[in-house]
């Protein structure tokens, strides 16, 4: 039997939170003149803002000017914020979007992936890590932890409904 899960069940999306909408992240410190800011967010995350995005800050719609990748991450700019100064009193601010983004085909959130049991070694999946390339999936089996390649060569099925991935076998990869 699958793990139940509450589908949009998200701190974001409580009631109990006066929060508009779902958290991207938080806006750093100012770079360089143009009004940059660094942002600090998830890498699922980043779909949010591609310009000319919409976005929340405060309460507030900014609407996304550019994004350029910066030494420590990305970094973002609005059209409300045009200069360093601009940029500064949006530093510190959370940054929101009014509701969630559709997936892709082949997309997951990482919280559909958790829980999910592993097949055919067994096991279950316990993290997502995103990561630059891929991201990569913790798995739990007989009581250690691995991580395999989120990738279709390697995770050719996915059913959510089922409750259930399939994990392609590889001596020294798939085992704890």
């Amino acid at each position: 039997m699958p793990p139940e899960r509450k589908r949009g069940s998200t701190l974001e999306s409580s009631s109990s939170t006066d929060r508009p909408g779902v958290l991207i992240g938080r806006l750093g410190k100012p770079n360089g003149l143009e009004g940059f800011l660094g942002l600090y967010t998830e890498p699922e995350n980043l779909a949010y803002v591609d310009p000319p995005s919409v976005v929340l800050i405060d309460g507030r719609p900014y609407t996304v000017r550019a994004v350029r990748q910066g030494k420590k991450g990305p970094q973002v700019a609005f059209e409300e914020a045009t200069d360093r100064p601009g940029a500064e009193l949006l530093r510190g601010k959370e940054v929101f979007a009014e509701e969630r983004r559709l997936l892709e085909a082949g997309e997951f959130w990482p919280q559909e992936l958790v829980g999910l049991q592993v097949r055919p070694g067994g096991g279950e999946v316990v993290d997502v890590t995103h990561g630059v390339a891929q991201d990569r999936l913790t798995i739990q089996r007989q009581g250690k932890r691995f991580e395999v390649p989120f990738v279709e060569e390697l995770v050719p099925i996915v059913d959510l409904e089922e409750g259930f991935i399939e994990v392609v076998e590889i001596e020294g990869l798939s085992s704890p």
